[in-house]
């Protein structure tokens, strides 16, 4: 076995130079995104690319926004039912406080599925390591921050 011939390429042959592993930081526009059907193979698809993966670092923030705001609207509808429940200071209890704890865990546990997945997903394409894809990236997480971190009220 020659070590000298060795390729960074998924593949031999001559359809190897299109399906390589980059270890490093690149600006090269030969790519494979995530799957072998999605393939950089020239500037359009490498800016196509580029919105595609600053869209979904959109959405990333968006979900993370859309989980706080369900958190904060199932809160408010808590203290709304535990204000009607009570009778001279004492809380009346029934099935309604333990329904209410499932439901809202269970919407909670969905939320954080859905933005594992999709963080997970982010992090593959940034470990295509080209510098176009992953400037995309930041650049639409934190465009999503900017919109979205603004209406949780948090200050800095």
């Amino acid at each position: 076995m020659n070590m000298m011939n060795m390729s960074m390429t998924t593949m031999s042959g001559p359809v190897a130079k299109r399906h390589r592993m980059w270890m490093w930081y690149h600006v090269d526009v030969e790519d494979t995104v995530l799957f072998k059907s999605w393939t950089v193979f020239d500037a359009g698809t490498m800016v196509w690319t580029c919105f595609v993966v600053a869209a979904a670092g959109i959405l990333l923030e968006a979900l993370k926004y859309a989980r706080w705001a369900t958190e904060e609207r199932m809160k408010i509808d808590q203290e709304n039912v535990d204000s009607k429940t009570k009778y001279g200071g004492i809380k009346i209890p029934g099935k309604s406080e333990k329904y209410n704890f499932w439901k809202r865990h269970i919407i909670d546990s969905l939320y954080h599925f859905w933005q594992l997945l999709l963080a997970y997903i982010l992090m593959n394409v940034y470990m295509v390591f080209s510098v176009y894809i992953c400037l995309s990236l930041c650049f639409g997480l934190a465009i999503g921050h900017f919109v979205f971190a603004s209406r949780t009220g948090s200050s800095l």
